[in-house]
This record gives C-alpha cells, structure tokens and sequence, in this order.
C-alpha cells in the first residue's frame, strides 16, 4: 500500500496547497463586511441576498439582513428578519441524528448553524433596542421577559451583564421600578462573577433604585460598596426625562482556520485536523458623550462582545477537538477498508477526507465588539442633542446634532448608533486550542 501513497503523494501536497490557500484568503477583507465598515448598509444588504448561502446558514443570514436593516433605520423590517433566526434557533436546539453524524463524518460546518448562546442573547438585545427606537415598550418588554427565560434556562453561572442592564432600562421605560431593579442587581452580579468593573451609571441606578424601593440594608450595602459621592434620586429624575444613547462599536472578532496535518508512518496517509481559532480586532469608537443645552454626560463600555466570543470558543473547543479526533479516525478507518479492496482506490479516499476537514468559522459577523451608553437627564422640553462619538485617545472621531428632540417629566428616548469601523490587530487563540496544538501527535491507532 505504501508505494501507491508514493505515487498520490503530488495530489496530497496540492490539497495541503489548497487548504492552506483558503486559510489565507479567510484574511481578506470580506465584501459585505466592507460595505458595513463604509456606513453603506443598502449595498451590504444586496451582497447577502446575491450570495443567498441559506440552506444550513438560514439562521444567520437572517442574523445578519436584522442587523444591516436597523443600520438602515428599518426598525420593524428587522425585528421580522431577528424574530425568524429566534424560530430557526429553538428549532435547531434540538439538532437531529443526521447532522450529528455529518459533524463527525465530514466537518462541523455540515450542520446547521445554531448561534451560541452569547448570540442569542444579542438577537433579543437588538429585538429591544429596535422596540426602544420605535417607542414600543410594550414590544420591548415582552422581548425582556422572553430573555429572562432565555438566560436561564442556558446560563448557570457568569451570564452576560448587557442583556440584564437593558432588560433593566426597558423596565424603567415601562415605570416598573422593582423590575429594574432586580435586572440591575443580576447585571451587578454578572459584572462580579466575571470580575469586570462596575459601571458607574450602574452603581447609580442601584443606589436610586434600592432607596426609592425603601430597601435601607441593601441600599447601605451599595454605598458601602460604591465609591460614588453623589448620585441622582428617583424623585430628581421623576422631574426629567431621559435620553439614552446606545453606541455599537466596531465588529465581532472573525473566526479563520489552523490545521495540524500529521502522517501516518506505517501507511503514509496524511491527515488534518482543522480546529476555529479568533482574530483580534480593535475598535475606533471607545467612548460616547452626549451634550443637551448646558448638561452633558460621557458614557461607559457596558458590553464586550468580544471577550464573550473568546470564552465561547474556549468552552466549545474540548468537543470541536473531540470531534476532529474522531473525525480522523472514521477517515483513516474508511481508508484503510478501501486501501484493502484497491491501494488506488485507498488513496483517493484519503485524500477526499484530508480536503473535506474543515473548521466551522461561521459566526455572527455583524455584530459589534463593544456596546457603549450614556444616559442624558433633562429638565421637559425640547433640545438639539449632540452625539460625539471618541477614540482611545479621547478625540472626537464622529459627531451628530439631533435636532429638537421633544423630552417630557420621567419619559425615556431610545437612540442607537452603529460605528463598525475597525481593524484586525492579532490573531488570538482559545486557551484550550493552544494547549492542544502544541501537544497532538497523530497515532495510527486512533481507529
């Protein structure tokens, strides 16, 4: 069998050419993602309906036109696209036997693409904001309750502090105070378990709200905790409305593909396993301020979406890498039943299954990687409210004037902003990736 595997070797090296061929062009910029990065939504909507790639990637095409159709400022259109991946996503939880086996015969890009639960918990954020935005917050708040089933029944611990902060906002939009304030104390949790900083607008909301609800131990405790001097009180802001602006920053990190290609001394086979690695990408817009008339306030990062892409992958790479295992031992085992009935025969069946391994880089592209707020108390009335949008450095990149803006005592006015620009600056490894890649050596007695 050996001598034949001499004779395809050739065709081996151009597969491993080619495989490494489509790793390096996963690095160019990406048409639509350019079209988002250029503020030009439309165009970007008319390269995802011309690639049409639905079939196993309904779920996030539907994802993707929700995003590019709130960037257009077509609230409703979106929350249809969001609403039909929320249906594909519950129906997929439950993946069915024949795609199991693909993922584990083939590749794991042969199944359907069922979003993370950081993704789904996004798609019913972006739900939200889209009611806010369109004044419905009764829509929001049915969107609120839905996420608070969501979150946990698929988080036992560590769950994400943005969905649980704007849960918070739309309740407080609704005049339901002891329901924002349990929103706010599970984002002050989340915030602690994954021993990130508190914001201060939430360290406010939890000192107003624990007061206003006469809960005098749990207030103290926050003022104990807290280091802020002066804070708002519900009866202060009950004399205003507010404006709250939420700024989406930048783009989620990509996916791209390693492969570690081993061969097998005894036969000569060759053999790939291909495992999702992240790029690292890093954000124009850091912060966001807004100014109204006399007053002005500078806004916080309340959301990484980054950082919980990374830690779903690290979670997810152990069975990723159990399955390429296990991927590579079906193959050489198929491999070696053909190379029995015909050496030739043997050979193209390895080298089918060296060019079929794949890593699924699919994911939610068009997310953002940071979500910012800043909240604008004012005296009733109606203002020119000035958005400006700065980098790292503090200077100001992009800056709008929203003209007479009609505020009245305790109504809330919902903004959004999508600022995609941003470039990749690494590439980054999961944890688990990087101890595996470093350590694998392909044994022939995987089968």
């Amino acid at each position: 069998m050996f001598p034949v595997f001499r004779l395809v070797r050739p065709l081996l090296l151009t597969a491993t050419l080619a495989a490494g061929g489509c790793v390096a062009m996963q690095y160019q910029q990406d048409p639509l993602e350019q079209s988002i990065i250029n503020q030009q939504p439309a165009q970007a909507l008319a390269i995802l309906e011309k690639e049409n790639r639905k079939g196993r990637d309904q779920a996030l095409y539907h994802l993707n036109k929700g995003v590019l159709l709130r960037m257009s400022g077509d609230f409703g259109a979106s929350n249809i696209e969001l609403e039909a991946a929320k249906q594909i996503s519950q129906k997929l939880e439950a993946l069915s036997l024949r795609e199991q086996a693909a993922a584990v015969s083939v590749n794991d890009a042969m199944r359907s693409y069922l979003p993370p639960p950081f993704e789904r918990a996004m798609l019913y954020c972006l739900k939200m904001l889209n009611y806010l935005e369109m004044q419905d917050f009764d829509g929001a708040r049915v969107e609120a309750l839905q996420l608070d089933v969501f979150l946990n029944q698929h988080y036992e611990e560590q769950e994400p502090a943005f969905p649980r902060y704007l849960s918070g906002l739309v309740f407080e939009a609704n005049r339901e105070l002891s329901d924002a304030l349990i929103a706010y104390r599970k984002t002050y949790e989340a915030y602690r378990a994954a021993q990130l900083p508190v914001p201060l607008q939430l360290q406010a909301d939890l000192l107003r709200l624990s007061d206003a609800q006469g809960l005098g131990d749990e207030h103290r405790r926050y003022r104990e905790q807290f280091e802020l001097e002066r804070w708002p009180t519900q009866a202060e802001l009950n004399q205003k409305g507010e404006f709250v602006a939420v700024v989406l920053s930048g783009l989620v990190p990509r996916k791209h593909e390693t492969s570690i290609i081993a061969q097998d001394p005894r036969s000569g086979q060759l053999h790939r396993i291909s495992i999702p690695f992240y790029e690292v990408r890093q954000a124009q817009v850091e912060n966001v301020r807004l100014v109204g008339l006399n007053n002005s306030s500078r806004g916080e990062t309340f959301a990484r979406i980054d950082q919980q892409a990374y830690a779903s992958l690290d979670q997810a790479m152990p069975g990723i890498i159990a399955r390429a295992v296990a991927r590579v031992a079906v193959k050489n085992k198929l491999s070696d039943n053909m190379a029995e009935q015909n050496p030739l025969l043997g050979a193209i069946t390895n080298i089918a299954g060296f060019v079929t391994e794949q890593a699924d880089t699919r994911g939610w592209n068009t997310l953002p990687q940071r979500i910012l707020i800043s909240r604008l108390a004012l005296a009733p009335g109606v203002y020119d409210i000035g958005v400006a949008l700065d980098n790292d450095a503090g200077r100001t990149i992009a800056s709008e004037t929203l003209k007479q803006v009609p505020l009245r005592a305790t109504e809330k006015r919902f903004y959004s902003r999508h600022w995609p620009a941003s470039h990749v600056s690494s590439r980054k490894r999961s944890n688990v990736q990087t101890n595996f890649s470093t350590t694998i050596h392909y044994q022939h007695r995987l089968d």
